[in-house]
């Protein structure tokens, strides 16, 4: 059985209270990925010239007092808008590529490094970046393929809208008539949605199996499956605690004025994420019968 949920809570927190450096990944995934933005938004603006944003930024504040006149969105300043990025749009489509997929990268790099720490620190009962390094660099790529294999399992999902396009005016010459079947779509999307939730919570545990029992991207799935099998209420329960606490901040710090934003990064970066990952990497170690570190004792399965 392992440890009961509340002693997974409790004995987690303490690990994580002694291990602040935990939360070092989740600070060097914001920092890289914001100066990987930085850095793309800098080469195309080289390529696409400093004149175009200058005009680009003007017309944009100008959509702006618009809207805060109370003059709401004019037409003629969208197009305008338009108009001004269309010889770009490949070039911002292929920035937007890059971005994405660098943040990617960079997110998983650090994630697989993460759940390397809260192993390490959950068996020994501390940790330091020279294991944050060692497991970014063994598992970061079969971390990307799990994560890629989840994604394909949430997008077989696409069948539930298939029957609101296959009844509809599209594959008899035309869109017109889609607006008949647009209830069948909403519920289609919206049952699209529920699955993919359901795929997101059953193999939630997935890539903290792969990173702890050095995983193939397939076999962390299987497990990942079972795990959820034998530990329904667990996995759920602790969901709706990581959602909730990672809500809250924002809840509480929203209406400080300038800064709450800043201080809501900050909490979720340096405290919510850390803390959270060590929850779930212990309740997997725990249920699965991993060897854990506890007051100075290594407890055995």
């Amino acid at each position: 059985m392992g440890e009961e949920l509340g002693t997974v809570i409790g004995r987690g927190f303490d690990t994580w209270k002694r291990n602040i450096g935990i939360s070092l990944p989740f600070v060097l995934d914001t920092l890289f990925s914001f100066l990987f933005a930085i850095f793309v938004a800098f080469v195309f603006a080289l390529i696409i010239g400093v004149d175009f944003l200058f005009s680009f930024v003007e017309r944009v504040e100008s959509v702006s007092r618009s809207m805060e006149a109370g003059s709401g969105l004019q037409l003629v300043e969208v197009l305008g808008l338009m108009e001004l990025i269309e010889p770009y749009i490949g070039l911002l489509a292929l920035a937007f590529f890059i971005v994405v997929a660098g943040w990617i990268i960079i997110r998983t790099f650090f994630r697989a490094g993460a759940i390397g720490m809260a192993k390490i620190a959950i068996e020994r009962g501390s940790t330091d970046l020279g294991v944050m390094m060692l497991y970014a660099r063994r598992y970061f790529v079969n971390l990307m393929l799990l994560d890629a294999l989840i994604g394909l399992v949430m997008l077989a999902g696409i069948v539930f809208i298939l029957p609101a396009f296959l009844l509809s005016e599209p594959f008899s010459g035309g869109f017109a008539d889609f607006g008949g079947n647009m209830g069948l779509f909403v519920l289609g999307v919206l049952l699209w949605s529920a699955y993919m939730v359901v795929v997101w919570v059953i193999f939630r545990v997935a890539p903290y199996a792969l990173v702890v029992d050095s995983l193939h991207p397939l076999d962390a799935l299987k497990v990942g499956f079972r795990f959820f099998a034998s530990h329904k209420l667990d996995v759920v329960m602790l969901l709706i605690l990581t959602v909730v606490i990672s809500i809250l901040p924002g809840v509480i710090l929203g209406g400080v004025p300038f800064v709450g934003g800043l201080l809501n990064m900050l909490v979720s970066v340096i405290v919510i994420q850390p803390l959270t990952l060590v929850w779930w990497v212990r309740l997997y170690m725990a249920k699965s019968g991993k060897e854990i570190y506890v007051n100075d004792l290594l407890l055995h399965p």
